[in-house]
């Protein structure tokens, strides 16, 4: 039972990204006290930055998401430098909206190309 517990846990963990960006929209928070509008991509990053971590564990391949981490570092410092430099114009709000999305993007496709590793290890390869 304990297994069987853990393996609805792990595929829900998988896929809950993925219906919260189907079903976020019907679910439509009051963020009203905020300038900036939110939506559910600004407000799955943050699981989806610990899922990474979660997710490399749970597939077996541990250190490979420090390097994910010290890639956005890396793209940030990148972004930024190409805005200030190359675009003479670094806002920093635009920025940070702009690079927050681009975390996102790469976020949930590590996420699923990880969690599907990890299904595949746990699940199929006995």
């Amino acid at each position: 039972m304990n297994e069987l517990l853990d393996n609805i846990l792990y595929i829900f963990f998988y896929i809950f990204p993925i219906l919260m960006l189907f079903l976020g929209n019907r679910f439509k928070p009051n963020f009203d006290i905020f300038p900036v509008p939110l939506k559910m991509v600004d407000l799955i990053t943050p699981y989806l930055l610990l899922s990474v971590t979660i997710q490399t564990i749970l597939a077996g391949i541990e250190p490979l998401h420090l390097y994910f981490y010290i890639f956005l570092s890396v793209f940030g410092i990148g972004y930024a430098s190409y805005l200030a430099f190359g675009k003479r114009m670094l806002l920093v709000g635009k920025f940070f909206r702009t690079w927050w999305r681009y975390v996102f993007i790469f976020s949930l496709v590590y996420h699923v190309l990880i969690g599907g590793y990890g299904i595949f290890v746990n699940f199929f390869n006995t």
